[in-house]
């Protein structure tokens, strides 16, 4: 649930009931609650780390990055920068976890012409929930991660963002553009596993579903297919029509804006009939008012909802889970699909099941470049903080993270980084996760190692580490890297042999150390290192098997 628990996150947890049931749930219910977390010590970092466009409303971003053109790529050098700031240090680790995954389900690349300049207002107007002096859009209150997913759907398809980079701000009457419409039903909505390639719409089965298009919202039964086809696509395409941008282009000569801000140019919409999921629409059907019943039908159909349970339960418990705990997850989105805490609602239901305390599914899950290195600096208590301009945010960001194929946001394509393991697992990925790794526990920070190992070590040897033998050091940072240790203790495991040795060898004497005896000095010197040494052994840890699964 978490980008790595640091050593204090497990005591914290452990502190919160008599038994396992008690903590998770009282450990969701405050994460959850996330504004009522006091994570003052990482919001005053932030404010003293230099940060100048993280409060600028949509406009102003707009305004002063892209018509004025100062420092174009300002906004989107910060998000990176500021989400891997939040997940090292926020104590609000499932709103980072959760933001995680909402950005990657709406995926947009960073450095797209029109992202770049708005990519603040996007992460923080459409994907996370409202924050003082930012209200949502056209009273959207409701529409975030945390709070209602039909509102949310809307409001990233308005979003200049989005408009640009699925290329819906050119498609009108007459000369369309599919892009958006094929990626709102194929990956934000019913999914690709609900699509029928070269189908036929009527032969498609159908199902009543309730719709709240009666009077003052009530509920009606409205007819829609189970599935979707290429011609809801084509048809959907023809519906979005009309969305634009205030980018100072707009054939409406009394309206020039170039404000960034999503507007309804009502000459460029299709206004002929249309049939989309089996919905028939009339000639000259009230617009926009039919767009937002087209959303309707995408986020209340039942194959929205087991599209996202899926992808929530593969992101949660394990690649491969039971149908049963979608079902349940989808069952809770749908029930409460008009509810202004719908999605609070789902992650509840996920994180508090049975199948999420499942201990089969310990460890299935393969952790992403970007998560690794992460994790790494939380578990070793890293303090270094991701700033503007800085080095090592450049480094650990553009170089480790961006040659392993996880640069945050800069995905190209709309479906995000995959979730599975398998495109994690290349030479190249893994040499560059590696590598990471190794700069992280070696690089020095203004004379300061970035993970103070010596720190910790001085600390562990006052009190719970008394005798710094090899033995010792590999249980304790095995412990300590991967959070557990098993039943009978590590020695004797492969991967703690290994540590051990590690820091039994003298590279100028073929003698070892014995494996019980406390270390004589942890210092930086010839001809042992032994620091040095130590650092490498951490490496060990962080680089196994064990740690690259969560």
């Amino acid at each position: 649930m978490t980008f790595g628990a640091k050593p204090s996150d497990i005591t914290a947890f452990n502190n919160l009931g008599g038994n396992d049931d008690a903590r998770l749930s009282a450990w969701v219910d405050q994460q959850l609650d996330w504004a009522s977390i006091d994570d003052s010590n990482f919001e005053n970092r932030l404010a003293n780390a230099n940060y100048k466009t993280l409060d600028k409303t949509l406009v102003k971003q707009w305004t002063d990055h892209h018509v004025n053109g100062n420092d174009r790529n300002g906004p989107a050098e910060e998000m990176e920068r500021v989400v891997i700031a939040r997940a090292l240090h926020s104590k609000r680790q499932l709103l980072e976890s959760l933001a995680d995954f909402w950005h990657n389900h709406f995926n947009i690349y960073l450095y797209d012409l029109y992202a770049q300049s708005s990519f603040v207002s996007w992460d923080r107007d459409v994907i996370r929930p409202p924050v003082a002096g930012h209200p949502r859009r056209q009273g959207k209150e409701a529409g975030h991660m945390l709070g209602n997913f039909r509102q949310m759907l809307e409001l990233s398809s308005q979003h200049v963002a989005m408009n640009y980079y699925l290329d819906n701000y050119v498609n009108e009457e007459g000369n369309p553009n599919e892009n958006y419409a094929r990626e709102v039903m194929e990956l934000h909505t019913l999914g690709a596993e609900n699509y029928i390639a070269l189908g036929d719409p009527e032969s498609i089965s159908r199902t009543n579903i309730p719709m709240p298009w009666g009077p003052n919202k009530s509920d009606v039964m409205v007819s829609i297919s189970d599935s979707y086809v290429d011609e809801d696509v084509y048809s959907a395409m023809r519906m979005l029509t009309g969305w634009r941008v205030k980018d100072g282009s707009n054939r409406d000569h009394s309206d020039r804006k170039d404000t960034g801000e999503p507007f309804f140019y009502a000459p460029w919409h299709d206004e002929f009939e249309k049939t989309i999921l089996g919905h028939k629409w009339s000639n000259f059907a009230g617009a926009p008012g039919d767009i937002k019943q087209f959303f309707d039908l995408l986020a209340y159909h039942p194959g929205t909802a087991q599209h996202i349970a899926g992808k929530l339960c593969r992101k949660f418990i394990s690649p491969n889970p039971s149908q049963s705990i979608i079902n349940a997850v989808a069952n809770t989105f749908y029930e409460h699909r008009y509810a202004p805490d719908q999605l609070e609602r789902t992650y509840r239901t996920l994180l508090t099941s049975s199948d999420f305390k499942n201990s089969a599914n310990w460890g299935t899950i393969f952790r992403r470049p970007m998560e690794v290195l992460i994790a790494a600096c939380r578990v070793c208590n890293a303090n270094w903080f991701p700033a503007p301009g800085d080095e090592h945010s450049s480094t650990v960001i553009g170089f480790y993270m961006g040659r392993a194929g996880q640069r945050p946001f800069y995905r190209r394509t709309p479906d995000g980084f995959p979730q599975e393991a398998e495109p994690w697992l290349g030479a190249n990925s893994l040499l560059y996760v590696l590598r990471g790794i190794d700069w992280i526990c070696d690089r020095e920070r203004d004379g300061n190692r970035m993970l103070p190992l010596r720190d910790l070590t001085e600390g562990a040897g006052a009190g719970a580490l008394p005798n710094l033998s090899p033995n010792n050091l590999a249980s304790f940072w095995l412990r300590r890297v991967l959070g557990y240790t098993p039943s009978g203790g590590w020695e004797g495991k492969r991967i703690h042999t290994a540590m051990r040795d590690f820091m039994r060898s003298n590279p100028e004497d073929t003698s070892l150390w014995p494996s019980d005896s406390p270390l004589p000095d942890l210092e930086d010197v010839r001809p042992t290192f032994r620091h040095d040494r130590l650092r490498g052994m951490v490496k060990l840890a962080l680089s196994s098997p064990d740690f690259l699964y969560r």
